[in-house]
């Protein structure tokens, strides 16, 4: 993106990867805003050292809005009454007007936002730092919707007569698929999050030209046995051996991410070949039917590493598709208890 400042989206422990470790990585990188959904995860960010400038999605309540001023953290005006929030406070603070063109969910109509803006430059204590808006269904390249709503949004513009602060439509999904929406010449900046860990999912593009998914999930064996023909494994005995099986347990389980879904349909990765998840995974743990006992499965054992899904199938794509989801949901989904390494 050219011309364009990238704020880096660190929200949801930075889409499950670690947000100490992402914000800080993107320092060092040069991205000079980041920003999260509530308050709770700026004031996480600002107790362990990130000092970047942090836009906080959820618009700040009048019991918030001292935290903001406390910890240097900019918060959205999404109507009057947040603008009336804002004011409460004696410290001057940098705002970042939303406007809604179409998503339905957080932002100042189209009609009202002249208003709301002029009244903002009528307040000393208040910098309107960026305008923007939040496109609905950019990641659907060829609806008409987004066209729809960048025009609303640039109609706003003109009518002000110029830009009256930076602005910026674009997340992930338009960044790609839209490229109005980071023309330099019209936007300033566009807010990326799950572009930054690889994982955006467009038709027909898994990940983007030039993405990699950056997370690797990774367990290990935890006990191997082996069983005779009609044993039955795990919960519900829903799953039972065809023959004599050599049945590996796995040290993670739904407490841990692995969805719940994947019971006896989804596949694990374990000394470069794929195995099928063997029952119902269980809140901390799961079976893996490594098959009939031979030499190709005889090297695996206690300590193994397993992976639940990484670069190579299962990818956190076909991980989305088996739950019916989006890949959002499985990298969010892993818990707080599963440690967090940096790879080379």
């Amino acid at each position: 993106m050219p011309g364009i400042e990238l704020i880096g989206v660190v929200k949801a422990n930075a889409y499950g990867h670690g947000s100490t470790r992402v914000s800080s990585k993107l320092h060092n990188l040069g991205v000079r805003t980041l920003s999260v959904a509530t308050v709770s995860e700026a004031v996480h960010l600002r107790e362990h050292g990130i000092s970047s400038e942090i836009i906080v999605f959820a618009p700040p309540t009048s019991e918030s809005i001292y935290a903001f001023a406390e910890y240097d953290l900019q918060p959205i005006v999404d109507c009057p009454e947040t603008l009336s929030i804002v004011e409460q406070t004696v410290k001057a603070m940098d705002v970042h007007l939303k406007v809604d063109t179409g998503m339905g969910r957080l932002g100042v109509t189209t009609q009202d936002a002249i208003r709301l803006i002029r009244r903002i430059e009528t307040r000393s204590g208040v910098n309107l730092s960026s305008i923007w808006t939040h496109f609905a269904r950019a990641d659907e390249p060829e609806n008409e919707m987004t066209r729809l709503q960048f025009d609303r949004f640039t109609h706003l513009i003109d009518q002000l007569g110029s830009p009256p602060a930076p602005l910026h439509v674009a997340a992930s999904a338009a960044v790609f698929s839209f490229p109005e929406s980071v023309d330099p010449t019209i936007m300033s900046m566009a807010r990326v999050g799950i572009a930054l860990y690889g994982l955006l999912d467009l038709p027909n593009e898994r990940p983007p030209a030039g993405l990699s998914p950056v997370m690797e999930f990774v367990s290990r064996v935890s006990a191997v046995k082996t069983v005779p023909p009609n044993t039955p494994i795990s919960y519900g005995s829903r799953w039972r051996a065809p023959s004599t099986r050599r049945i590996a347990t796995v040290a993670a389980g739904y407490a841990d991410g692995v969805p719940r879904v994947l019971s006896n349909k989804g596949q694990v990765r374990i000394e470069n070949s794929l195995f099928p998840i063997a029952g119902t995974v269980c809140m901390d743990m799961f079976m893996v039917d490594l098959g009939e006992p031979s030499e190709t499965n005889a090297n695996i054992g206690v300590g193994t590493p397993v992976q639940i899904f990484g670069a190579k199938s299962p990818t956190c794509f076909e991980i989305a598709d088996q739950a019916q989801t989006i890949t959002y949901v499985p990298i969010c989904g892993i818990s707080d208890r599963v440690q967090r390494k940096s790879c080379p």
